[in-house]
């Protein structure tokens, strides 16, 4: 359960925070969107880590 938690708070954080950001870099470069983008991805490293984390103790279980 925790697992399906974090792998869907990455996917709202790529799809509410990072996907609208990444569009609008396509177009045109923006300080403030990039620091962002930079800022918010952390979001989804610390999940996919606790994520990573968790399937190892689950190998050694």
């Amino acid at each position: 359960m925790a697992g399906a938690l974090l792998l869907a708070l990455v996917w709202f954080s790529t799809f509410l925070i990072q996907v609208p950001c990444h569009e609008t870099l396509a177009v045109s470069f923006q300080a403030q969107v990039h620091r962002r983008l930079v800022a918010t991805n952390w979001i989804r490293t610390v999940a996919w880590t606790l994520r990573g984390m968790l399937a190892l103790a689950m190998l050694r279980a």
